[in-house]
């Protein structure tokens, strides 16, 4: 029997239900909730880089799993320190302060994931791109700032916002923002990273069954008692829904939706996950879910599909092999790339 993920409760202006997480193993902040328990399971949360972090194993040496829950959780703050454009040291605050002055060189760890999410942004024509930060503050979504941004604020950011100005070096590992005002944010791919490198610690440490959650991304290792983790994924509008049930082991899993931080202003629902090429909302889905072979990969992708839309995010998933995606589009129906075969999708939680 599956755990409900989500508690749904009214929105700030009662319109539409917002869906709230469960502690593990109730859900991520995203549409997706593993199995239930049957006791065996070994299970710590905690909170870095701004979200709820919830580590579970299936093993039997809790000694052991304390070990590797605590080494995990060491990796996670260590990225949170080095990736955070919040934190006054960090080199990602450095790259935005130098922007359009000088390049900044930085660990061999933030370069590999800026130049992943270079490749996203390519990937996908700019519907992922980390200079979105730009942005930031034009709106407002913390509960009483509620904001609106005027069309000219907002072509006033959207200037400096273009993957194509933030430089790479390889041979050098600098990172250069070639335009003032430009900002660079990697809300979208720093925990999917950081979830990753959290289960190699915990391979390391022998534990071979576990999850990792961050937010909306999970890492799912291993098995639960011999079988595969099984994942509900829920209606993004409806917890009482499933839209998906996967069977699923050694895989990540990502989701982006429009109910994560949101505010509903005349009528009409403002979310925060912007479209780079206009500055607003993007508007074709209600949750994207990736599945991929590693979290730095399905956590982008995830955003990038959202902006790009039901049709055209499908279409970029059929295109590449070993990831698979369940798109909510807009009017809440339900679309599965090919490769996935949901068992009792559309219906309520058993």
């Amino acid at each position: 029997m599956l755990p409900t993920g989500f508690q749904n409760r009214p929105a700030r202006n009662g319109t539409i239900p917002l869906l709230l997480p469960f502690i593990l193993l109730g859900g991520l902040s995203g549409p997706l909730t593993p199995s239930a328990a049957s006791g065996e399971l070994i299970k710590r949360n905690a909170v870095l880089m701004g979200t709820n972090i919830e580590l579970t194993a299936s093993e039997s040496d809790r000694a052991r799993v304390d070990e590797g829950f605590d080494a995990a959780l060491r990796e996670i703050s260590g990225i949170e320190d080095m990736m955070s454009e919040w934190k006054e040291g960090s080199p990602i605050s450095r790259i935005n302060r130098e922007a359009g002055q000088e390049p900044v060189p930085v660990p061999d760890e933030l370069y590999h994931v800026i130049e992943a999410a270079q490749k996203i942004s390519e990937l996908s024509g700019g519907a992922f791109d980390i200079s979105w930060a730009a942005m930031r503050g034009v709106w407002k979504f913390s509960k009483g700032e509620e904001k609106v941004p005027t069309p000219d604020e907002i072509r006033a950011k959207r200037t400096s916002i273009d993957y194509r100005n933030i430089q790479l070096d390889d041979s050098k590992k600098t990172v250069f923002l070639k335009k003032k005002g430009m900002a660079i944010g990697l809300g979208g791919i720093a925990k999917g990273y950081a979830v990753d490198k959290a289960m190699e610690v915990l391979i390391r440490h022998g534990i071979a069954n576990a999850i990792v959650k961050a937010g909306g991304d999970m890492r799912v290792q291993g098995t639960e008692e011999g079988q595969p983790w099984a994942i509900g994924i829920q209606d993004p509008r409806n917890r009482e829904k499933l839209i998906a049930r996967l069977p699923l082991s050694n895989i990540s899993i990502s989701t982006s939706g429009d109910y994560e931080h949101f505010f509903v202003k005349d009528g009409t629902l403002y979310h925060h996950i912007i479209d780079p090429k206009t500055g607003y909302p993007a508007r074709g889905c209600r949750s994207v879910t990736i599945l991929a072979p590693d979290t730095l990969t399905s956590d982008p992708l995830a955003t990038a599909v959202f902006v790009l839309g039901p049709e055209k995010g499908m279409k970029l998933i059929e295109s590449l092999p070993g990831i698979q995606a369940i798109i909510v589009d807009a009017q809440g129906k339900v679309r599965y790339s090919s490769g996935i075969e949901p068992k009792r999708s559309r219906e309520s939680n058993p």
